[in-house]
């Protein structure tokens, strides 16, 4: 049941410093706070109802309705680094039980901006990260990572293999998988990679993806950029912490949009960076020993409140924000009615992603570079169907369940 959003940003901080290491890294990281849990969704859904109900974190402007500049001039944020306003939200996670669907408790956030990609260049083959820093996301910059039509993997598709979970045991330890786990976790990290090559172009698309794309060589994290998106920024990955140790019945795990399987999990990404110089300067400048609290790091240099996440109110509460979502026991149905559909489901899927026009699909994208699964209704009395394996990621974050980096 959903009652408070626990904090341990401090630990994953502590314990996973470039200080720790003990030579400079090319990454910063910080945490945050949930901001809302809403059926809002200002990139798929611009003015509307989401088909699915969110969690938010970072800036206090978010909203359904968001021009290019909204997120950059909110009040505030539930990030730890006032400069970032941004926005980050991921499906919420539910446990499905015979009397319903409740909330599953979050435990908490926390993003990593690191020099991954470079700028295409004819004949290269590697980056050399060393020397070169990619650019901070551009002004009005939105995208989004993952599918949430998904049932099956792809595993030669990069757009799949940046979406993750990591199960961290009860004693510690740590196991990646593309799929929801399929063991008892007492915590359950969702984590999303976001694309790191841009078209130079467009901060937005009809389709909100194809200005975005993932490294022509190398792997989804790191290489150079393709020539159709020559342009390296710098990435962004984000964990959602879920306490998970509370449900042995690890199999009745479902996201928002009635997926049991993990392969539609999904996130998005409004920036707000208030100061985009500081933000790239930040991969010279907070990457040393003392990392964010080295009194030279460009992004909270002039940081005048403490360098943890804040709780924030709102500026713009969505409409019918008292709704029951499962924060206080179990709910009937999914938020928006969605039924559970697993990889054996065959209904035609798709035709709620958007939303420019009451929840009509605004561009869609076919899903066909996304290998989309379809779909049919599921009351969620009938039981969830497993999902299909896939290979498990290579990833930094094996054995280490405080250290950040999973992908």
């Amino acid at each position: 049941m959903r009652t408070t959003f626990n904090y341990i940003g401090p630990i994953l901080l502590t314990l996973c410093s470039p200080a720790l290491a003990g030579r400079p890294t090319d990454k910063i990281s910080f945490s945050c706070l949930p901001l809302t849990i809403e059926m809002s969704d200002p990139i798929m859904f611009p003015g509307n109802e989401s088909d699915h109900l969110h969690l938010v974190a970072g800036g206090t402007a978010f909203q359904r309705t968001m021009a290019e500049d909204t997120a950059r001039k909110a009040i505030g944020t539930t990030c730890g680094i006032e400069i970032d306003k941004s926005n980050y939200w991921v499906p919420e996670l539910y446990h499905q039980t015979e009397g319903g669907f409740e909330l599953v408790d979050v435990e908490g956030i926390e993003l990593y901006y690191m020099n991954r990609a470079c700028n295409y260049t004819e004949d290269a083959t590697a980056c050399d990260t060393q020397n070169e820093v990619a650019i901070a996301p551009p002004d009005g910059l939105r995208m989004v990572a993952g599918n949430p039509f998904l049932r099956t993997y792809d595993e030669s598709n990069p757009a799949q293999q940046a979406i993750s979970h990591m199960c961290i045991r009860e004693d510690r330890s740590s196991n990646e998988t593309k799929h929801l786990p399929q063991e008892p976790c007492s915590l359950l990290r969702s984590q999303v990679f976001f694309p790191s090559c841009w078209d130079g172009k467009n901060v937005d698309t009809h389709d909100h993806r194809s200005h975005m794309s993932y490294p022509a060589i190398g792997h989804y994290n790191q290489g150079v950029c393709p020539p159709s998106h020559p342009i390296a920024i710098i990435s962004i990955f984000a964990e959602f912490l879920f306490n998970t140790k509370p449900y042995l019945d690890y199999d009745n795990l479902v996201y928002a949009m009635g997926d049991p399987t993990g392969y539609g999990l999904h996130g998005d990404f409004v920036n707000g960076w208030t100061d985009l110089d500081a933000l790239r300067d930040a991969l010279v400048t907070c990457t040393g020993e003392k990392g964010l609290t080295d009194p030279s790091c460009s992004v909270t240099k002039n940081q005048h409140g403490v360098l943890a996440p804040q709780s924030r109110p709102m500026e713009v509460h969505s409409p019918k924000e008292e709704r029951e979502f499962g924060q206080n026991g179990p709910i009937p149905k999914l938020p928006g009615d969605n039924p559970v559909t697993g990889p054996g489901d065959e209904e035609e899927v798709g035709g709620k992603e958007g939303g420019k026009e009451g929840g009509k699909e605004s561009g869609k994208n076919d899903g066909k570079e996304d290998n989309e699964q379809d779909e049919s209704e599921n009351d969620g009395s009938k039981p969830k169907p497993k999902p299909n394996p896939a290979p498990e990621d290579e990833g930094f974050g094996k054995g280490c369940w405080f250290c950040g980096w999973g992908g």
